[in-house]
């Protein structure tokens, strides 16, 4: 991997998350061998970019001395100009970082790559309707509103005889019906 790659992807991971900055994580983010990060963190060493030291077992540890205490956000910057564009009558006012990160591809640095085609949206939204909440979210990549839809759905069927399964059911329905619709709507023509 080249030296610019590895250093805007270093960057990203270093500015927008807490990751602990070792050339075996770097690896797994950027795609490059341990050895070829590890020679990479050498370089940033070298620019003063990041520090280095070395406990009593002989580890290294890498660390960053501008790293920000809190992780920006990917899209921090837009932000920054929305809120200043909000705040432009209140004079010297300075918008703060936000307090959650944006999760994003960190390799590419664009929407995660779990598109779904339009066949796999209607798939999807088949499924969630007619034959089980939270299945068709699964197959469209919406994990966790997949299980969450399959877990109400399946506690409500024996909660059905204290009243309180069928609210549950038709909630996971509704939910199911409503991320098939997105999936739909987000699909790749």
């Amino acid at each position: 991997m080249e030296y610019e790659r590895f250093e805007r992807e270093f960057l990203r991971l270093a500015l927008t998350t807490s990751v602990d900055l070792t050339p075996a994580a770097l690896a797994f983010f950027t795609g490059c061998s341990i050895s070829e990060a590890r020679r990479h963190m050498d370089a940033l060493v070298e620019d003063a970019v990041l520090r280095v030291d070395v406990d009593d077992d002989g580890h290294r540890r890498y660390y960053m001395p501008d790293r920000p205490h809190r992780p920006l956000s990917i899209d921090w910057l837009a932000e920054q100009e929305t809120a200043h564009a909000a705040a432009a009558p209140q004079l010297g006012a300075v918008a703060e970082p936000p307090r959650a990160m944006v999760v994003r591809s960190l390799a590419t640095g664009v929407a995660p790559p779990s598109q779904v085609t339009s066949g796999q949206a209607v798939s999807a939204m088949f499924l969630n309707a007619m034959v089980c909440p939270g299945a068709g979210s699964l197959l469209g990549g919406k994990t966790r509103a997949g299980l969450a839809q399959l877990a109400l759905f399946l506690f409500g069927i024996p909660l059905v005889v204290v009243a309180i399964g069928l609210p549950m059911i038709a909630a996971a329905w509704t939910w199911g019906i409503a991320t098939g619709a997105q999936l739909i709507a987000e699909a790749k023509p």
